[in-house]
């Protein structure tokens, strides 16, 4: 598969973060988290993506989202970093790819 660069605006960049980490709560440097999502292959960034649903579905069934908004959102966080040890990168880093500004074989560059 071959990699593409997409240029996205700082403010495009920047709003795709902060909402990343409103579920990451991640004090990771931006920047390290660009270059962790940039160096993660269209495969780990789909399989992240995969597992973080499986763990999204069984959630679902154990906190009805209308129920707890608090215990959702701690849930979210949880998954993240357990997926984060998993690849050695930041919980906000696998947010992002759970919510990606760009295609899995695409790497970003900020303008």
């Amino acid at each position: 598969m071959k990699i593409k660069y997409v240029l996205k605006s700082k403010a495009d960049f920047q709003k795709w973060v902060t909402i990343g980490n409103v579920f990451a709560k991640s004090l990771c440097p931006v920047n390290e988290v660009l270059k962790q999502y940039n160096n993660l292959t269209a495969s780990q960034r789909t399989a992240i993506k995969k597992q973080f649903s499986e763990y999204d579905d069984i959630r679902r069934q154990k906190i009805p989202k209308e129920e707890n908004t608090n215990a959702w959102e701690i849930g979210i966080m949880v998954d993240a970093n357990i997926l984060a040890c998993e690849y050695d990168i930041d919980p906000l880093t696998v947010v992002l790819c759970i919510n990606p500004i760009c295609r899995p074989n695409e790497k970003i560059m900020v303008k």
